[in-house]
């Protein structure tokens, strides 16, 4: 038979007492806090999981955060996009105005200081801020300033770089394109030849290239010449960069002749020894671009060989300006998917974060009333077993023996 003694009896019931107060502690913070799960003892695999979900939902709201900072950032270069294809509309407006035959020298140095006033407007685009003092299209460069003028022409500042934010975890995006690829990307001439009329040309003949996809990229020499005999029509001759003769015939006034996928077609009278450099279309900063209609605009004409130059000039310009409008829209087109992409990312995660909050409200959230019910039992427990002990403690051999 095993004894239990009167110090053993009075230990059990303090033991009893203390592990009824701790249950009704526990049941007391938890009501206090709305959790179930205050520290890793209270159920260790769910803390497990709550901490891992809580890492989930800080790297999701901070996707967030990297979403609206992305946003403000192709916003602002979405608006300065806009803003450069409406000046370039209106350098457009200004070429097809000066390339007509009734203009005089001054009303074309009138629209020669439009056009100067233009480029200062698009050099002070292409020196956009951000709300930090950096400039937007500098690349890493940020605090250089990406276009300045040197000399006659215009010098990109910025590097090559481009910034990408985090918008979810296996998603980067492009917040940043360095301004040379931007502001210097877009093809002169047609996008794939222009046309150059020699300063030396004598005579009036104006012309209008055209290629198709199929032409040979290379560089051509057309070059008009006296014909063999007294009295036969003018010749024309057109070599390649190997000096190989490509086409050749002879001139007739409003016709035109195709070679390697080039047509040119001609009016007005060449003189002999007239010559067109037909060259591949290479990038060209925008500044320099409309530099060159200005600077020509501005130089006053008297001869006809003049305008007749001017009017080729103009016309390759006209296409240049609509290359770059092309490009600008391309740019802009880009921003704008990118911009969609962040609208398609936010609305995601915030399916993810909601999916989240559930997943740990079912983990750590409290049911009040369950609780509650646990708590009035517990109260109940503690309270017998704290009469208990006293009823125990009362209890004496002595008492008996009086």
């Amino acid at each position: 038979m095993t004894r239990i003694s009167s110090i053993e009896q009075f230990q059990q019931g303090i033991d009893n007492i203390l592990r009824q107060q701790a249950r009704l502690n526990q049941t007391q913070l938890e009501l206090s806090t709305g959790k179930k799960v205050n520290k890793p003892s209270d159920d260790p695999s769910a803390a497990t999981q709550l901490l891992k979900l809580s890492t989930l939902k800080s790297n999701t709201n901070q996707y967030d955060r990297n979403i609206d900072a992305a946003r403000n950032q192709l916003e602002l270069q979405e608006s300065v996009l806009s803003n450069v294809g409406n000046v370039l509309q209106r350098v457009r407006e200004l070429v097809i105005q000066a390339n007509n035959a009734t203009q005089s020298n001054e009303s074309r140095a009138a629209i020669a200081d439009e056009l100067y006033n233009r480029i200062d407007e698009l050099l002070q685009y292409a020196n956009t801020k951000d709300p930090d003092g950096e400039y937007i299209f500098s690349g890493f460069n940020a605090r250089t300033p990406a276009y300045v003028k040197s000399g006659a022409g215009f010098t990109y500042q910025g590097d090559q770089g481009q910034r990408f934010l985090q918008i979810s975890e296996d998603t980067q995006i492009a917040v940043r394109n360095n301004g040379e690829e931007i502001f210097s990307g877009a093809l002169n001439g047609d996008g794939r030849f222009i046309l150059e009329t020699s300063a030396t040309n004598q005579g009036n003949a104006l012309v209008e290239m055209s290629s198709n996809s199929g032409a040979v990229s290379d560089s051509y020499q057309v070059t008009f010449s006296n014909p063999l005999v007294p009295g036969d029509p003018l010749t024309y001759e057109v070599r390649d960069s190997a000096n190989a003769v490509v086409a050749s015939g002879n001139y007739q006034a409003g016709s035109a002749f195709t070679f390697k996928g080039i047509t040119l077609e001609i009016s007005g009278t060449p003189e002999a020894g007239d010559s067109y450099t037909v060259s591949p279309s290479q990038k060209q900063d925008l500044f320099a671009s409309i530099k060159s209609i200005a600077d020509a605009l501005a130089s006053p004409n008297s001869q006809p060989a003049q305008y007749a130059k001017e009017t080729n000039d103009l016309s390759q310009a006209l296409g240049t300006i609509d290359q770059a409008i092309v490009h600008f829209q391309s740019e802009r087109t880009t921003v704008g998917n990118r911009l969609q992409l962040l609208e398609n990312r936010a609305e995601e995660n915030s399916a993810v974060l909601l999916r989240l909050e559930k997943q740990i409200s079912e983990l750590q959230d409290l049911d009040f009333a369950q609780a509650v019910s646990q708590l009035n039992i517990q109260t109940v427990a503690l309270q017998a077993a704290q009469q208990s002990y006293i009823k125990i403690q009362g209890l004496s051999l002595f008492n008996f023996l009086r």
